[in-house]
């Protein structure tokens, strides 16, 4: 149990990309169900804001999704950073897909912004295209062999 909460609460140390793709599905599943929870069994659903285009619900879901992406977010921001310490990275690289992400949340929440139609389409496919490479590089990059400046090579405590 100690493992578990390692990877998934500590930013610090290296974990290896069979560890991370599995924490990686294991995230998604759990996020999808509680989702699924709360608005199934909660009923907690609505749009997030009444916004259109890039803040319909199309695109960021309900209320439901956004609180099940709020209980994640740490062990998700977590596990990345302990994966780009593997490559021999700073754990800010997480900032190139979680960055611009925040930043359309929060836009969307205040009603700072409205993005017609056409652009939030082109918007978000850029997103799924930094998300893809994203994941391409932290599932199939091999870490730095032995210890780097981050740790030995997925040290776990026992």
């Amino acid at each position: 149990m100690q493992r578990v909460f390692y990877v998934l609460l500590n930013f610090n140390g290296r974990i290896k990309r069979r560890t991370w793709l599995i924490f990686f599905f294991v995230i998604m599943a759990a996020e999808y169900c509680c989702e699924l929870f709360f608005r199934d069994v909660l009923h907690i659903s609505g749009p997030i804001s009444s916004g259109q285009g890039l803040f319909s619900a199309d695109y960021f879901g309900d209320r439901a999704s956004l609180l099940a992406g709020l209980i994640f977010l740490w062990p998700s921001l977590a596990l990345d950073v302990k994966r780009w310490h593997d490559i021999g990275r700073s754990g800010y690289y997480t900032l190139i897909l979680n960055g611009p992400l925040f930043v359309i949340y929060a836009a969307g929440l205040t009603g700072a912004a409205d993005v017609p139609e056409p652009q939030a389409s082109r918007l978000m496919s850029v997103l799924a295209f930094i998300f893809l490479i994203y994941f391409i590089i932290l599932a199939a990059r091999k870490g730095t062999r032995g210890a780097n400046r981050f740790g030995p090579a997925e040290a776990l405590p026992n």
